[in-house]
């Protein structure tokens, strides 16, 4: 990371021209269907800087950095909020930048995640003009090519998709069902009357979503004081598997690493934990898969020697048709030194209602 680093501020340094506008300024307009939680990436002084999260609503503009937009290269990243339905949907490149998981930030270090994939997001390339004389805007799209407008609408109707309040189509017109499930949200959580789409209705909606989100999925939590290495292999159906990490999970600490209500009766996991005893993988491995000393997504329909990856015994956790629940990583979960002996295997346990 740093040496990437150091080779992006240089190469920055040459592009970067000063224009002292003082109405400058960098907006992020979200056309989407999707509410977004976005992030920029900027030259600060000789420093590579990364400022976050702004909540977008789907139609929403905002503007980002007041500062001066010089001519040059920025980076930007956006993802759908936790709420939304399916697997998580990014706006997302080859540039990978440092964040905080939660809340606003602004981080002018990059070394602070070098070590930690899950601290770290894809952001992709914006080349900033001089003609633009100052002002940016980029805009978070979709296939459906959404106006402003409509996306504020599309937005509404994945929004009540997500409620399970209906499995209508998001199209982006304000047709008389949605008119009458938006009616209907409105007066039920005392918003107002009539099928009116404002600020106060697309926040109460997306907060609600989040809330049924947070319950569900896969959690690992690292029950020992020693950080964790995590890594999940998650069936794709007909004995097809994809393993993915890593998840890097610090004593106390727990992380989601499947969102949604699960649908698989098994997972598969994997960890490697790092304390004075040294460096000892999780116990109780019966199934291989591939992984990697960095962040990894691999099939199973691949060796791993063809993939030129590693390779790694998983634990088999099953689910047992819950829609959600928790692996414990636990001081004794893992390979025991010589003289030691392993632990017994461990299931899943539900979470805390």
């Amino acid at each position: 990371m740093r040496s990437f680093v150091l080779f992006l501020l240089s190469a920055l340094g040459a592009s970067l021209v000063m224009t002292g506008a003082a109405d400058a300024k960098y907006s992020l307009c979200n056309k989407t269907s999707y509410a977004l939680s976005a992030a920029i990436g900027y030259v600060d002084g000789d420093r590579l800087a990364t400022r976050g999260w702004w909540r977008l609503r789907p139609g929403q503009c905002k503007v980002v950095l007041t500062e001066p937009t010089d001519p040059g290269r920025y980076f930007v990243y956006a993802e759908a909020v936790a709420g939304h339905k399916g697997p998580l949907r990014a706006w997302s490149g080859e540039t990978p930048l440092c964040v905080e998981n939660e809340g606003f930030f602004n981080l002018r270090n990059q070394e602070v995640c070098r070590d930690n994939p899950v601290a770290q997001r894809g952001f992709f390339d914006v080349e900033v003009t001089p003609a633009a004389g100052g002002n940016w805007q980029t805009d978070f799209a979709e296939a459906a090519n959404y106006t402003v407008y409509s996306a504020e609408v599309a937005g509404v109707q994945r929004l009540l998709n997500d409620l399970g309040l209906t499995t209508s189509r998001i199209d982006g017109s304000l047709g008389r069902d949605t008119q009458r499930l938006l009616a209907s949200y409105r007066k039920e959580k005392n918003l107002g009357e009539g099928p009116v789409i404002d600020d106060a209705t697309i926040d109460a909606m997306i907060e609600e979503a989040n809330a049924r989100e947070a319950k569900l999925g896969l959690f690992f939590c690292n029950k020992a004081e020693s950080q964790v290495w995590t890594a999940l292999a998650e069936p794709l159906g007909e004995g097809r598997y994809e393993s993915r990490g890593w998840w890097k999970l610090a004593g106390g600490e727990c992380a989601k690493v499947v969102k949604g209500a699960l649908t698989a009766d098994h997972y598969y996991v994997y960890g490697v934990i790092e304390d004075q005893r040294g460096e000892r993988r999780l116990a109780g491995g019966d199934k291989a898969f591939c992984t990697s000393p960095v962040r990894f997504t691999s099939p199973n329909d691949t060796t791993c020697a063809d993939q030129e990856l590693d390779e790694a015994m998983f634990r088999k956790l099953s689910i047992g048709g819950a829609s959600s629940a928790t692996f414990d990583f636990g001081p004794e979960s893992f390979i025991a030194p010589p003289a030691e002996t392993a632990p017994e295997a461990e299931t899943a346990r539900a979470p805390a209602q």
